[in-house]
């Protein structure tokens, strides 16, 4: 009986970690290079089930035409590198601008690349970045783990961004599905509670 409450504690915790991550790909759906999030579940030796892993899945979102020259997509694999002082994050969100010194920067200021000056830019499918037709540096890809992927290997589109790959009416569904186990589990604790109750009061 014991067992049977720990499983149910333990399934509404897992429950919880999923809700809470699909409710973050919900919040994503307009984000442009967002990869959603899965839960995977691992059953425990004792009973019960805890997620053992938040995994982004890779499928590419479709691209939207901006006709921006500085917002970006990726055709195939790699990342963007932004330097948000010393720490390096990799997206494939490609909504760039150029700032007052000439650095190509994301929305919250973390530098994609280095110019050092402005005027008009473009950007050519090899990341090769030119300031009134001057090339004047490169955008550089890479993995996930920071690894330069080869020039050659990838193709950057000016004027387009990814959408993120989230499918709204499924995480919807799964939300929803994700709610009646949590009931479930609910009613699985009181009816374990309440046999208790009844086994304690038949001994006092």
């Amino acid at each position: 009986m014991i067992k049977g409450l720990y499983s149910a504690l333990s399934a509404l915790n897992a429950s919880t970690v999923y809700q809470e991550n699909t409710a973050n790909n919900l919040a994503n759906v307009n984000t442009p290079g967002y990869k959603k999030t899965v839960t995977y579940n691992q059953e425990l030796s004792k009973g019960g089930v805890k997620v053992y892993s938040l995994y982004d899945t890779k499928s590419p979102g479709y691209l939207i035409y901006t006709g921006r020259n500085l917002d970006l997509a990726i055709n195939g694999d790699g990342y963007f590198k932004l330097i948000d002082n010393t720490r390096e994050i990799f997206t494939r969100n490609g909504n760039f601008k150029m700032d007052k010194n000439g650095n190509i920067v994301d929305n919250n200021g973390r530098v994609l690349l280095n110019i050092g000056r402005t005027g008009d830019v473009r950007v050519a499918s090899d990341g090769t970045v030119y300031i009134d037709k001057e090339p004047l540096g490169k955008i550089e890809l890479f993995t996930p783990s920071g690894k330069k992927i080869p020039d050659g290997g990838y193709e950057i589109l000016p004027g387009y961004l990814e959408a993120s790959n989230v499918d709204m009416a499924r995480e919807i569904v799964n939300m929803m599905a994700n709610n009646r186990y949590f009931q479930a589990n609910i009613k699985n604790i009181k009816t374990v509670d309440e046999m208790l109750g009844t086994i304690i009061d038949n001994f006092t």
